[in-house]
């Protein structure tokens, strides 16, 4: 009976770490081709500014597909996070609209992200595997876990941030320990798989030469908690429109069309037609001590509205756009060195959005290297604690609350915080 069981063991484990080198292989290799399909849309919009004034035309054309095809799929990241939760079903089709629709999104000028797809496709390959290779319920979390790890390592190049990332964002306070080796598996070969394909990523260096004084300790505890602030409003604003979108128009193809034509009408009237899709200017500028805080602010406007909107894509790039903006426009008011400050707020800005505290440690780590650790770690923590309870995932659960003044918020996910009093 003991050599059965050992058997049976060593099998279920070859079975699963299979399908972890499946996933990050597969979900790899779709990161490699919505980047280069990004590139692409990206460069055709950029000669072809007439694409903006068509955003509203997606705008229906996505409402309806996701209403009436979607079974869920318009849930995005959250419907993963409740996979792991509550065993959510995840259908199949959310990956091939999130893919299709992401580019759309880009190629019509919304302010969008990327790692969305990357990790719902993630999401979406992992649930399906386990459901075809039968896996027991652990091993089919843990796949989940590993899924978003390879999605979020493969699209930005950063395997340990990835690693992590697939092991903090079902949770606020919590990390899956046990989903270690198998986040790490699927990160790591799922990067070298994007890698294989010939994907490239974009990097920007910390100036070595920073005076460390007791006025730059002050500035830099100060833009820490400024990044809090601005991860808690990128949440609260996003989440904010979308459900006074809902209350508003009743119906959801004349809401789609509002909507998006709020975007464009406010892209022409501030000039915002930079802002469109990644806006990876936004950091080479930040890095440069170029960027602007009101640049940073109309970034954060036009993401929120595209993404109340409907539009698909993600969060994360504008976010690193946002607080790479916010830490170069602080450093330069003080007469700073801009780049350790459009490093941090590259980092902490999304790393509080997200509740993901040491994917953002790691992700400084694996973009800017291990030399400024200590304010990676200042920076981190402090715009966590600042951003409350808010986040860019709605299903995250509460675990463990991020200060004494919020223990009443335990146990619930942040979708369900406005029946206690909070807000959303």
């Amino acid at each position: 009976m003991q050599k059965k069981t050992s058997v049976t063991i060593v099998k279920e484990s070859g079975i699963f770490y299979g399908a972890v080198l499946i996933v990050a292989v597969v979900t790899g290799s779709v990161s490699h081709f919505l980047l280069a399909g990004l590139t692409w849309v990206g460069n055709f919009r950029d000669s072809h500014s007439y694409l903006l004034y068509l955003l509203p035309l997606l705008g229906v054309l996505t409402a309806y597909t996701y209403q009436n095809y979607g079974k869920n799929s318009d849930k995005g990241n959250n419907l993963i996070i409740e996979s792991i939760q509550k065993e959510a079903e995840v259908p199949v089709r959310m990956g091939v609209f999130t893919f299709i629709f992401t580019l759309l999104s880009h190629l019509f000028g919304a302010s969008v992200g990327r790692e969305g797809s990357a990790v719902q496709i993630g999401g979406v390959i992992s649930n399906k595997l386990g459901e075809y290779l039968k896996l027991t319920k652990k091993n089919r979390k843990l796949l989940i876990h590993a899924g978003i790890s390879a999605g979020f390592s493969s699209i930005f190049g950063t395997p340990l941030a990835g690693a992590f990332f697939g092991m903090e964002m079902a949770y606020i306070g919590k990390i899956e320990r046990n989903a270690l080796l198998s986040c790490f598996t699927a990160a790591y070969i799922g990067n070298f798989t994007a890698l294989a394909w010939g994907t490239t990523h974009s990097h920007h260096f910390i100036s070595p030469t920073i005076n460390v004084s007791p006025q730059f300790i002050l500035i830099f505890l100060l833009a820490s908690i400024l990044f809090g602030l601005a991860g808690r409003l990128f949440a609260y604003l996003t989440h904010t429109l979308k459900r006074l979108y809902r209350q508003i128009f009743g119906n959801y193809l004349l809401r789609a069309v509002i909507t998006a034509l709020i975007v464009v009408v406010l892209m022409i009237v501030f000039q915002g037609q930079k802002y469109e899709g990644l806006s990876l200017w936004m950091m080479d500028d930040a890095f440069a001590g170029l960027a602007t805080i009101p640049q940073a602010l109309f970034k954060l406007l036009f993401t929120s509205l595209s993404l109340g909107a409907g539009f698909q894509g993600g969060e994360v790039t504008p976010l690193f756009d946002i607080g790479a903006a916010l830490g170069s426009g602080i450093a330069s008011t003080f007469q700073l060195s801009p780049s350790l400050f459009a490093a941090v707020g590259m980092i902490c800005v999304f790393g509080c959005a997200a509740n993901a505290p040491l994917t953002t440690i790691m992700l400084g780590i694996d973009l800017f290297g291990s030399k400024m650790i200590p304010f990676y770690v200042a920076g981190a923590f402090i715009s966590y604690l600042v951003s409350g309870h808010q986040g860019i995932y709605t299903a995250q659960l509460i675990v463990r609350p991020k200060s004494l003044f919020l223990q009443h918020d335990k146990g619930y996910r942040l979708s369900e915080l406005p029946q206690k009093g909070s807000i959303k």
